[in-house]
């Protein structure tokens, strides 16, 4: 992903406006202070200017009264002459007129104005008069027409009854004066105010000035502006803008006027503070800028290498994700830089952080190359063994078919198994057979050639794939080599074992032959090889094949079999020889195909042995075979046992103690009419396991017989340790016991040995009355055969029953 705005950038614009927005307002703050540190100056002058004023006129007023009082004391101090006087008065008029500006002086005595113009004398006169003599004090009023008159009247001291009273009159001139030398203002001038004809304020000179004076007046009255406030004037006053002069215009009020409000206009040149005020407000502009320039520097400078080294982080990552471990130190190395003070901040603990994440990642990834170097040579080769599994044996498949194509060679498979391993596996335990199994792999390794691939494919099977063959006598040698190797035991623990193994092989030269396939072929060899009961080879033709689908399609026809009842029992009876009592029943299995008609055991069993199927159909012999004899003890055969075949399967079956009660109870029959019959040689393949299940059978008090005697290995060794009730002697022996003397004798020393152990013989295939007579003369207890009767269908035992059998004892064929 590309940086389009990076952290730090945003980081900056927003310190930069934090500080950019606190320039303002702090400049802001400064220049408004100015400003009103300025107008707050403004208003303190304007209330000096107020006091001097007031000042002003306290001084002119009280000197025009020292005058007055001097002229009096230097008269008559009682002014009993008033037109003496008058005279006096006349006399110092024009030492009055230039020293204070006194225009006129008018005396007022009993009889009014002793001397002078009475048409001089107005209203404002008589009023400060008559205020004079009511007060017996002075008193000073600025009366104003078209220009302003200050009048002063003064009492004086006399005899006659009615006070006399001085009034002089002066301009504002003298007061004007000294209101400028003491202040040192522009412009001063009195002022009135008036509404023009559109009813706006303005104002107009209302004391004598100069045509100079008078016209910059006028200019500076047209500069005020048009919404003229009369109280701004007088508190704040207005800046105006006259040519290039900054102008401070302001009004003080008189305190002693007469109707028209006359003000004292105040002009102030205040172009200099203004330059100092916009020099200031530059300064404050000019600092705030610089900072803000200098902070943002600062800013870009400190953050910026912040933005450098995330960057630069940011493209190193990558690099431990495409395992570029040592471009990421170098990268690392070269932008690292040595700070000169030691202050640990975030970005540093990521960098480390990132150098961390590095060096465990290149740990790792070493590891994870270790690891998978581990997981493929696991996942080619097997583990316990070495030698290469499945996964590689399909692989060398695959180019050994291509290669065979190409050089017109031949391609074996050999896939093989160790007979009988689950006996050591269970027996032993899985320690001592994984160690058998190493070592059978030593040997299966050894024959073949560096070329040849030996491999584990699974449990105790593996397969050789022979190469570059020329013709098939080679695979038959490279067979029969590895039957040879297992010839001799393999001792394991210090414990002997006899191994053999059946192999199935299949050869081909076709390119388009499959691994999946071929391995299918040789493993259906290998159980063609296994039914040869030893250790042995064959190779693979389609006939195999076809007896595997035939096999198929008879397990399949067979539970379809089983769900609609196609299958039932044939019973063929068993008899005391010498009695002809009927002892039983043996339960033979028959299956009738609705479209195949009779199917021979013979036929089917041999198929189904191996299958599941076959322990499901075996269970139900025992369910169908409990109930006949329930039928039986209904009918009144309370003493009638029902033998019944076990497979090996189902015989070494954990649940079969359990079933079995649960049919007895389930039937309410008694155990003891139930006898399992067992073959010779499932009994002596797993001798003590078989031991244990023919004891708990017994412990629930059913009967066991041991099948086709004298067809197994050692049988006689090991009859003794069987807890078996009957003995059964193989048909093969009965046949020829009239014409072969040694079948005779064996039958006879079989007969003898089982009745002085115990137990009761039983003899299978009784044909002829010679043999009948003989196994009599040979003390043998039971016998049955097509001599007595051939095995009877379950629909028809009840009328068989009814025909054959007479107070218990069963009647021979005619």
């Amino acid at each position: 992903m590309k940086v389009k705005v990076s952290f730090t950038t945003k980081t900056i614009v927003m310190l930069l406006a934090i500080v950019l927005t606190a320039t303002i307002v702090i400049s802001a703050i400064l220049i408004q202070e100015s400003e009103e540190r300025i107008l707050l100056q403004q208003r303190e002058d304007q209330v000096s200017h107020q006091r001097r004023m007031q000042l002003f006129e306290e001084i002119l007023h009280n000197r025009m009264i020292t005058v007055v009082d001097i002229i009096r004391h230097k008269n008559d101090p009682q002014v009993q002459d008033l037109k003496a006087f008058q005279k006096s008065l006349n006399d110092l008029k024009e030492y009055l007129t230039l020293n204070f500006q006194v225009e006129d002086v008018f005396l007022f005595g009993e009889e009014g104005l002793i001397e002078g113009e009475p048409s001089k004398v107005n209203g404002v006169v008589n009023r400060l008069v008559n205020t004079s003599r009511a007060t017996s004090d002075s008193r000073s009023i600025l009366s104003c027409t078209k220009v302003c008159t200050h009048y002063i009247s003064i009492p004086i001291m006399s005899t006659s009854s009615e006070l006399p009273v001085i009034v002089l009159t002066s301009s504002m001139r003298q007061l004007l004066y000294l209101f400028n030398r003491a202040t040192n203002v522009h412009k001063v001038a009195v002022v009135q105010q008036s509404k023009n004809s559109s009813g706006k304020l303005e104002l107009n000179v209302a004391s004598q000035l100069s045509a100079a004076n008078s016209q910059y007046m006028q200019q500076l009255f047209y500069a005020l502006p048009e919404d003229l406030n009369v109280d701004k004037l007088v508190i704040d006053g207005i800046n105006v803008l006259l040519g290039e002069q900054h102008l401070l215009v302001s009004l003080l009020p008189f305190n002693h006027t007469n109707g028209d409000h006359p003000y004292l206009l105040i002009v102030q040149d205040i172009t200099n503070k203004e330059h100092q005020s916009e020099r200031y407000r530059y300064i404050v502009m000019a600092s705030a800028v610089t900072l803000f320039f200098v902070l943002s520097l600062l800013l870009y400078i400190f953050l910026n290498q912040y933005k450098t080294r995330l960057i630069d982080v940011s493209e190193r990552l990558p690099m431990l994700a495409e395992h570029r471990f040592s471009e990421f130190y170098t990268s690392a190395a070269k932008h690292r830089k040595t700070p000169m003070f030691r202050l640990t901040d975030e970005l540093d603990v990521v960098e480390d952080a990132a150098n961390n994440l590095a060096r465990q990642l290149e740990s790792f990834d070493g590891q994870m190359a270790i690891n998978t170097a581990k997981l493929e040579k696991m996942a080619m080769f097997d583990v316990l063994t070495g030698l290469p599994n499945r996964n590689m044996l399909t692989f060398q498949i695959e180019k050994q078919l291509a290669s065979a194509d190409r050089d017109d060679r031949l391609v074996a498979l050999m896939f093989m198994d160790l007979d009988d391993f689950k006996k050591v596996n269970d027996s032993h335990g899985h320690d001592v057979g994984d160690k058998l199994l190493k070592a059978a792999a030593m040997r299966i390794s050894r024959p073949i050639r560096e070329t040849d691939i030996a491999s584990r494919f699974g449990g105790d099977e593996f397969v050789v794939l022979l190469a570059n063959i020329d013709n098939k006598q080679q695979v038959d040698v490279v067979a029969q080599k590895l039957i040879d190797e297992f010839k001799e035991p393999i001792i394991v623990d210090n414990t002997t074992f006899y191994v053999s193994i059946s192999i199935g092989i299949a050869v081909t030269n076709h390119a388009r032959a499959t691994p999946v396939e071929l391995l299918r072929h040789a493993d259906i060899a290998m159980y063609e090889a296994k039914a040869k009961k030893g250790a042995g080879y064959r190779i693979y033709d389609a006939t195999m094949n076809l007896k595997v689908m035939q096999k198929v399609e008879l397990e399949s026809e067979a539970r379809e079999a089983l769900r609609s009842n196609q299958f039932s029992l044939a019973l063929q009876p068993q008899v005391e020889l010498h009695t002809s009592k009927l002892i039983g029943f043996e339960a033979l299995l028959r299956w009738y195909h609705p479209k195949k008609g009779h199917i021979s055991p013979a036929d089917f069993i041999p198929l189904l042995e191996h299958t599941s199927f076959m322990l499901e159909l075996d269970y139900w012999v025992i369910a169908r075979a409990t109930s006949l004899i329930r039928e039986l003890r209904n009918s009144g055969f309370h003493d009638l046992k029902l033998s019944i075949n076990l497979s090996s399967g189902q015989f070494l079956d954990p649940s079969l103690p359990e079933y079995l009660q649960q049919q007895i109870i389930k039937n309410e029959v008694s155990p003891d009419q139930v006898c399992l019959e067992l073959t010779e040689t499932v009994l002596v393949s797993e001798i003590e396991r078989a031991t244990r299940v023919m004891r708990t059978i017994r412990d629930m008090g059913c009967m066991i017989a041991i099948d086709d005697f004298g067809t197994g290995y050692s049988s006689l060794s090991y009859l003794k340790s069987l807890p078996a009730d009957y003995i059964k002697i193989d048909r093969s022996f009965v046949n020829n016991i009239a014409s072969s003397a040694d079948d005779r004798n064996i039958v006879h020393s079989t007969i003898a040995m089982v009745s002085n152990m115990g137990m009761q013989v039983v003899a299978e295939g009784i044909e002829t009355s010679d043999q009948y007579e003989l196994l009599c003369h040979f003390n043998c207890h039971i016998g049955q055969g097509y001599l007595i009767s051939k095995p009877i269908p379950e629909a028809d035992l009840w009328d068989v029953i009814a025909d054959k059998v007479h107070m218990g004892l069963w009647k021979e064929s005619a």
